[in-house]
C-alpha cells in the first residue's frame, strides 16, 4: 500500500478522533454518551494502529506528525483516571482485576505450567535419591531436623522465609519479563523445584502425619500465594512476548503496550498477596487439627476460583473507558 492510497483509506477515521479530540478539550469526558465514549474508545486503538504502521512503512513522512499529535491528545482522555476515588478502588477490586485476569488467562495457564513442572521435576529426583534435596533446596531457607520418627520444623522462621520468599518470586516473576520472559520462565522454574524438593523430603523422612501437617502449614496461605505468583508470572510473560513477538507494532510501542496490560494486574497481585499474609499471620498458626486448616485451604481456593470467573455484570455496564 502506498502512503497515498493510506492516507485516503483512514483519513475519515483521523478525522473522527479530531473532532472527539476537540469536544473533549472544551466539554471533558462528561460530555460524551456512553456510545460515544465507546465510538472514542475504538477511534483511539485504530489511529493507535494507524501511527504504528505509518512508523514503520512510512518512516520519514511527516504523517507520523501528524498522527502522533492526535492521538497523543487523546490519549490523555482515554487513560484518564479520577484518583482516590474508593468507588473506582472497589470497581477494580470487585470487577477490573478479575477481567484482567480472564484476558491473560492463558499466560497465568503457562506461568503455572511452568512452576508445576519444576514442582514436579524435583519430587521425582529428590525422591529417587533424598540426597539430592541439598542440591535443590535453598540453604537459606533453613534447616529441617528429623527427630525420632517426626520432623521438627522452626515454624514461625520458615513461615516468615517463605512468606518473604514468594513476595520476592511474585516482584521478579514480573520484573524479569523484560529480558523476553527468559529470567520469569527460570524464576517460576526455580521456585517449583523448592516446593517439589521440600515436598518430597517431608514424604521421605517423616511419617504420614507429618506429610499432612506439611501442606496444613503450607496450603491455607499457599494457596493465594501461589495463584499472585503465577499472575505475576502471567505479567512477566505478557511484557517478555510484546518484547519479543511486537506484530505489527514497533518493538518500543510493544513494550509500552504489554507493559501497561501487565500493570493492570499488579494492584490485585498486592491485594492476593495481602490475604496470604493475614492467613499465614492469624489462621495457620492456630491450634487446630491439620484436617481443618486444608479443608479451610480448600474453601479459600474454590473462593479465589468465583471471585475470578464469576461474570462482572455490573463493571460491563459501568465501566466509561476499554482499559
Amino acid at each position: 500500500m502506498t502512503e497515498t492510497q493510506f492516507i485516503k483509506q483512514n483519513e475519515q477515521r483521523w478525522q473522527q478522533l479530531e473532532a472527539f479530540n476537540t469536544t473533549l478539550q472544551r466539554k471533558g469526558i462528561k460530555a460524551l454518551s456512553r456510545l460515544e465514549i465507546r465510538n472514542f474508545a475504538e477511534t483511539f486503538r485504530s489511529v493507535g494502529y494507524h501511527l504504528a504502521y505509518a512508523k514503520t512503512h512510512f518512516p520519514n513522512s511527516n504523517l507520523i506528525a501528524y498522527l502522533s499529535h492526535i492521538v497523543g491528545v487523546a490519549n490523555n482522555y482515554y487513560y484518564v483516571r479520577k484518583h482516590g476515588n474508593l468507588k473506582s478502588v472497589t470497581t477494580y477490586i470487585l470487577y477490573g482485576f478479575p477481567k484482567a485476569v480472564r484476558q491473560t488467562w492463558l499466560f497465568t495457564l503457562v506461568s503455572a505450567i511452568l512452576f508445576m513442572f519444576g514442582m514436579l521435576f524435583a519430587y521425582v529426583y529428590v525422591s529417587s535419591d533424598v540426597n539430592n534435596f541439598s542440591q535443590i533446596f535453598p540453604a537459606e531457607m533453613g534447616e529441617i531436623n528429623l527427630g525420632e520418627g517426626e520432623v521438627v520444623w522452626d515454624y514461625p522462621l520458615m513461615s516468615a522465609i517463605i512468606m518473604t520468599n514468594n513476595i520476592r518470586v511474585a516482584i521478579m516473576a514480573l520484573v524479569f519479563g523484560i529480558s523476553g520472559g527468559i529470567g520469569t520462565v527460570y524464576i517460576l522454574f526455580f521456585n517449583g523445584l523448592t516446593l517439589g524438593s521440600l515436598a518430597a523430603y517431608i514424604d521421605i523422612m517423616g511419617s504420614p502425619s507429618d506429610t499432612l501437617i506439611f501442606w496444613s502449614l503450607i496450603l491455607p496461605h499457599g494457596v493465594p500465594e501461589l495463584l499472585a505468583i503465577f499472575i505475576s508470572g502471567a505479567a512477566g510473560l505478557i511484557i517478555g512476548k510484546s518484547l519479543l513477538i511486537p506484530g505489527n507494532y514497533t518493538r518500543k510501542d510493544s513494550v509500552i503496550k504489554g507493559a501497561k496490560e501487565a500493570m493492570t494486574l499488579v494492584p490485585g497481585i498486592v491485594l492476593i498477596l495481602i490475604l496470604a499474609g493475614l492467613i499465614e499471620g492469624f489462621f495457620t498458626p492456630l491450634g487446630i487439627i491439620p484436617q481443618a486448616k486444608l479443608v479451610f485451604a480448600l474453601i479459600v481456593a474454590i473462593a479465589l476460583g468465583i471471585y475470578i470467573h464469576r461474570v462482572p455484570k455490573r463493571y460491563s455496564t459501568t465501566e466509561k473507558l476499554s482499559r
